[in-house]
Formats: structure tokens, sequence, C-alpha cells
């Protein structure tokens, strides 16, 4: 089980994942979203949307798959 605090989001919209809104940095936001996708997780929650209760790693994967942080 993942406690993403900020860093990572739920929509509340389709449920997708993405990068935390209440970052002040987004580079570091992403590098951290990139970090907890190497971990395998199987559940995931989120400071801001629904919880992921399978496949959470794969979702964050293909979340850090479409944010790369700005050079």
């Amino acid at each position: 089980m993942l406690f993403t605090g900020d860093t990572v989001a739920a929509s509340p919209v389709d449920g997708s994942v993405m990068p935390g809104v209440f970052n002040l940095d987004r580079n570091l936001t992403v590098t951290a979203l990139h970090r907890l996708a190497a971990l395998d997780a199987d559940v995931a929650c989120f400071g801001h949307g629904a919880p992921l209760t399978r496949r959470a790693s794969a979702a964050l994967r293909e979340a850090a798959d479409s944010h790369r942080p700005t050079p």
C-alpha cells in the first residue's frame, strides 16, 4: 500500500493518475512521481481523489511515462 500525499492525485472526472496540482515545483513533483512509479504497490491512496485498489503501480508508471521533468 502506497500513500502518495499531494505528490499524486486521481482525477475526479475519469480516475486517471496525474501529478498533484498543489505543488510549487513541477520538476520536483514529476521527479517524485517517477520515484513512486518505480515502487511495487497494488493499492495507492492519494491526497486528492479516490484510491486505486488494484494495479496501482501500472497506473503510476503510465502517468510517469506521460510526464517528464523539464531540463
